[in-house]
């Protein structure tokens, strides 16, 4: 976004300006605790009144009003996704949302303020993209810590039952994620994350809020023991077992049922990072060439099936994963098979994917393998 690509009117040059300070804005409310949504919609209000003042029309309360229900149930259902306390989603979502409801407004001005603006939706969704696009430029613009007006105040939302969804709170929209998941991931949230639709999931959504995901044994098990059907290989058992590690036990074709013991030393996954450590704690064979194979085999085998779960089946070159085992530690280094596979296409909120989401830890837990997540705006 540049000054040169912009249409050289003052008029609407200024117009431009506006839009942008309250889509910048909106960038830095949206997240703030409680009260992010309502002042989101006062930010959009004092937008339009201001967009309004620099046409000479003076616009009341109910007039924006009128025009914000007028955009409908795509408004709203977006609008209320910012309920979510999800800053990587909260920010694009209340950023690009102020942005296509400015461009609206500003169109709808300059034609007159017409009753039916069922011809300016299709503005809406070109400048919604286009907020997208530049998320970093507007969370950039200084003008962010300036609001456009008083964010405390809460304006009558009574003339619209589409408005009155927005004043319904957190869990209103986390009924609306349950019940219209598929809608909302498919026309708004996806997006954002390219082939990364497990980071979004219902089922996955309060595991992200708190920081951590867990995969249960049982789902890794299965996942594994179908990409070790061509091998032989049937992982009989995958469970917790005290204190901290956990047990698996494989039938190979050759040596029968192996059963191994682990604990995780060390585990992360970032930009310029890609390696885990596992401590042999107790082993069913004797210590040999083939007990040397198994281990690498097992704790490579379990440790890129996770990730390949994890980051929806990047299916991830064997052929590029370092492992070392001595002392009964096994050294992992997938860095570069990360980078070799699908992985390196993912995209999160138009950035690598690792550069919004780090995996710091795992743990074994009763209930499965929990992982540490941290994810940036």
């Amino acid at each position: 976004m540049t000054a040169d690509k912009l249409p050289e009117l003052d008029l609407e040059w200024e117009a431009e300006k506006i839009c942008r300070w309250g889509a910048a804005r909106a960038g830095v409310i949206v997240v703030a605790p409680l009260v992010g949504t309502m002042a989101l919609m006062a930010n959009e209000v004092y937008m339009i009144i201001r967009l309004g003042e620099l046409r000479g029309v003076k616009l009341d309360e109910s007039a924006v009003m009128g025009l914000l229900g007028s955009l409908g149930a795509t408004f709203v259902g977006q609008t209320l996704t910012t309920l979510i306390p999800f800053a990587p989603v909260q920010i694009p979502v209340g950023i690009s949302v102020t942005y296509a409801v400015g461009r609206v407004a500003n169109a709808w001005l300059k034609a007159g303020r017409p009753e039916d603006i069922a011809s300016f939706k299709e503005i809406y969704e070109q400048a919604r993209q286009e907020g997208l696009n530049h998320i970093d430029d507007f969370k950039e613009m200084h003008c962010k810590d300036e609001p456009l007006g008083d964010e405390s105040r809460r304006f009558n939302l009574q003339t619209d039952k589409l408005l009155q969804k927005v004043m319904a709170g957190a869990d209103a929209a986390e009924k609306a994620l349950s019940d219209g998941l598929q809608s909302i991931n498919d026309k708004f949230i996806r997006p954002f994350a390219y082939k990364t639709d497990v980071w979004l999931t219902a089922q996955r959504w309060q595991q992200l809020k708190r920081g951590e995901i867990t995969v249960p044994y049982s789902e890794l098990a299965d996942y594994l023991n179908k990409n070790l059907q061509q091998e032989g290989w049937k992982i009989l058992k995958l469970a917790y077992q005290e204190p901290a590690c956990f047990s698996i036990s494989v039938r190979q074709p050759e040596y029968g049922v192996i059963d191994a013991v682990f604990a995780v030393e060390s585990f992360e996954i970032s930009s310029n990072c890609a390696a885990a450590e596992l401590e042999l704690r107790d082993f069913s064979v004797a210590d040999n060439k083939f007990a040397e194979i198994a281990l690498d085999f097992l704790g490579s085998e379990l440790i890129m099936g996770l990730i390949d779960l994890l980051f929806a089946k990047i299916d991830i070159p064997g052929d590029k994963v370092d492992t070392v085992y001595e002392q009964r530690r096994l050294k992992i280094d997938f860095y570069k098979a990360l980078q070799s596979s699908r992985f390196a296409e993912m995209t999160l909120m138009n950035k690598p994917l690792l550069e919004r989401v780090q995996l710091q830890q795992m743990t074994p837990q009763p209930e499965g393998l929990q992982i540490k997540v941290k994810i940036s705006s």
